[in-house]
């Protein structure tokens, strides 16, 4: 397992834990921890909006954490656009499943977030202490995943391998990056504003497909020509596959991939 050096920021006498990568003013200090392990890939879902103003505070936030060294190669973002302030595709980035998602774990503010989907929803100021916990909880799974673009459809291959028996839910999302397209803020409507993470759609079902794995069992996985809707016509490159396993009690482990482009 790969061993990362983690800040972590205390404000006050505030116990919570606020992961930054930033220059911080003097009132603030960083707090450098023993090394950590990380154990698992943590699923961070981002609940937002174009016409929510505050939204970007938590785009920037999800952003720095991803940034961090401690986290980056473990730590997966996905922003789900859903609610009153979001805007329907085409002309916006929310999709049906979006709304579906956010009914279902009782996003009613926005911005909001789920860690690994434990511990219910969370301000954007808690996500790096979420984030820090759950990296170094072990996980019973592993997880390996390859993507493909051709003509306008995706093809996804993976692997899973269990050390212990388990049953749950194998999801398939199809996230995009660099779209640029309008976001409110307080003051401003910015027209251009890059969007990163946006979920596009569910590959594998809005709640995915069951999977059950006994101890040491590995089983892979295949879904071919998944088709992007007609009315997509963005960059191919941009665009990854999130995959992830989760139960009752979270997500056990997750992975993402570029999608590799053959055209």
């Amino acid at each position: 397992m790969m061993m990362k050096k983690h800040l972590i920021y205390i404000i006050g006498i505030v116990a919570t834990f606020f992961v930054a990568c930033e220059n911080v003013s003097e009132e603030d200090r960083f707090l450098d921890v023993a090394e950590i392990e990380a154990r698992r890939t943590v699923l961070l879902e981002d609940y937002t909006g174009q016409a929510c103003v505050n939204c970007p505070n938590a785009h920037r936030e999800a952003a720095l954490l991803h940034s961090c060294s401690a986290y980056h190669d473990n730590l997966i973002i996905v922003a789900v656009h859903a609610g009153m302030q979001a805007v329907p595709s085409p002309a916006g980035l929310k999709q049906p499943e979006g709304d579906e998602y956010a009914d279902k774990f009782g996003v009613k503010e926005y911005p909001n977030g789920m860690v690994n989907r434990r511990g219910g929803l969370k301000s954007y100021a808690l996500w790096g202490a979420a984030i820090y916990e759950e990296i170094q909880r072990s996980s019973p799974l592993e997880m390996s995943l390859n993507a493909y673009f051709t003509n306008k459809k995706i093809s996804v291959t993976g692997e899973l391998l269990a050390s212990e028996a388990l049953q749950g839910k194998l999801q398939l999302w199809l996230v995009e990056d660099s779209i640029k397209t309008f976001q409110s803020f307080v003051d401003k409507s910015e027209p251009k504003y890059v969007h990163n993470h946006v979920f596009l759609d569910a590959i594998n079902g809005t709640w995915g497909e069951d999977v059950i794995l006994g101890s040491d069992e590995r089983k892979g996985f295949e879904y071919k020509d998944f088709a992007l809707t007609a009315t997509w016509n963005r960059k191919p490159e941009n665009l990854s596959v999130v995959a992830f396993v989760y139960d009752e009690n979270g997500v056990i482990q997750a992975a993402q991939c570029k999608v590799n482009v053959n055209e």
